[in-house]
């Protein structure tokens, strides 16, 4: 859930704004996100613990098989992912690479205000009406 939630403030910069702003952050420490730029990547839609998207098991399964990311067992809570020291290279390695600098400006700040738990993530983004009032498979805009 934590992935999915995180996922969403990636891809959708107003929404992750939005959330920072409603989390007390000043506007000049989000210098840099267009809340205007359209959401990367494919759409995602509503499902039923908020914004998800169809291709997680695929992309998931294709970390796995390239080496990139492990299954880590959580204790009483099923299963997790996190990233393989291979994962952990290639991740370092596109940190550094000037082409996705938008991208890392807003992985900073979800590091940084929101490395919360996935239930926490899903009660922030329930504020948001675009979410909160979609139906079900409804894309999220």
């Amino acid at each position: 859930m934590k992935l999915a939630k995180l996922d969403f403030l990636l891809r959708y910069p107003r929404h992750l704004r939005r959330v920072l702003l409603a989390l007390g952050t000043h506007p000049e420490q989000m210098e840099g996100i267009d809340p205007d730029e359209a959401p990367l990547d494919a759409r995602m839609m509503r499902y039923r613990y908020g914004p998800w998207d169809p291709s997680y098991y695929a992309v998931l399964g294709s970390l796995i098989g390239r080496g990139l990311v492990e299954v880590a067992p959580l204790p009483g809570k099923g299963f997790g992912y996190r990233t393989s020291s291979a994962g952990a290279q290639l991740a370092s390695d596109l940190r550094v690479d000037e082409s996705f600098s938008h991208i890392n400006l807003r992985l900073r700040l979800l590091r940084r205000y929101l490395d919360k738990s996935g239930n926490t993530l899903k009660n922030y983004l329930y504020e948001l009406p675009e979410i909160a009032d979609a139906t079900w498979h409804e894309d999220l805009t």
